[in-house]
């Protein structure tokens, strides 16, 4: 039996999940072990069964479903527990796992794009609700937006992930998808609005999506995933909301993802653009 280990916010648990996906692909037996007191696993708890259309944990069970997994979980996080060392870096040797615990945020598609079409079947939204939301929702239908995520919240003053998304990272994305796509509406997803404005200040057909909060948050990556175009942070978040995204627009992402491993990532796909 593998155990993968289901930590931090949204966006994270989706790439866990993606890559235990991929080791059940290939014959394993794979269980999900969410621990919910550590501190990475803060935000809104476990999401994956509040958020998409299917259950995910009947696809992947978790340990908690079983007294015997239960147990065997723990025993595996007490012998057999692997870290991922090289964050953000494919190591394809982790898909050759034949039992362990394996810890760690598997934050590159390499590890599941042989599945690609059953990871969009297993990330499928469940449907907005809300006014706001809807009306949204109708817009995107009808035009070529572009989502563009400002985070700052957690991130400000981070050691490892704050100060990279700037506003000379904004502003010279802003710059490159002009010059493709001129006129481009906007729609804004952020935890700083008023940063947020202040960045845009003079742009037109911009608009803020600043209702979402707390376990509705994942609407706000739903609503990306409408979008054409995107621009987004250094954040696993609107990394989903651009890859799961039917319209293959033009995404930006920043080339420096975090400060502790620079430019050394793999996590953008190749026919992103880096900034």
């Amino acid at each position: 039996m593998i155990v993968v280990r289901i930590s931090g916010g949204l966006g994270n648990q989706m790439f866990q999940y993606a890559f235990a996906r991929a080791l059940q692909a290939r014959g394993q037996q794979v269980t999900l072990h969410w621990h919910s007191h550590h501190s990475k696993s803060a935000h809104n708890g476990y999401e994956l069964d509040h958020v998409f259309q299917a259950q995910l944990s009947d696809t992947i069970p978790l340990v908690s479903q079983s007294l015997l997994k239960h147990w065997q979980a723990w025993r595996l996080r007490k012998i057999a527990r692997t870290r991922e060392v090289h964050e953000l870096q494919f190591q394809a040797h982790f898909l050759e796992t034949q039992t362990g615990y394996l810890d760690g945020y598997w934050q590159t598609e390499q590890y599941f794009e042989s599945i690609h079409d059953k990871i969009c079947a297993d990330f499928d939204f469940k449907p907005l609700t809300g006014p706001k939301n809807l009306e949204l929702q109708q817009q995107l239908t009808e035009s070529e937006a572009c989502s563009i995520h400002i985070r700052r919240g957690d991130y400000t003053g981070h050691p490892e992930l704050g100060g990279i998304c700037d506003k000379a990272y904004y502003n010279n994305a802003l710059k490159e998808l002009d010059a493709r796509h001129p006129n481009c509406p906007l729609v804004v997803f952020s935890d700083d609005i008023e940063f947020s404005k202040d960045l845009l200040k003079g742009r037109k057909q911009v608009q803020f999506c600043d209702w979402n909060r707390g376990i509705d948050s994942w609407m706000d990556m739903a609503l990306m995933c409408r979008c054409t175009h995107h621009i987004i942070a250094n954040s696993s978040f609107s990394w989903w909301g651009a890859w799961l995204a039917t319209s293959h627009g033009l995404t930006i992402a920043p080339n420096n993802w975090s400060l502790k491993f620079g430019t050394k990532t793999d996590i953008c796909p190749t026919n992103w653009l880096t900034l």
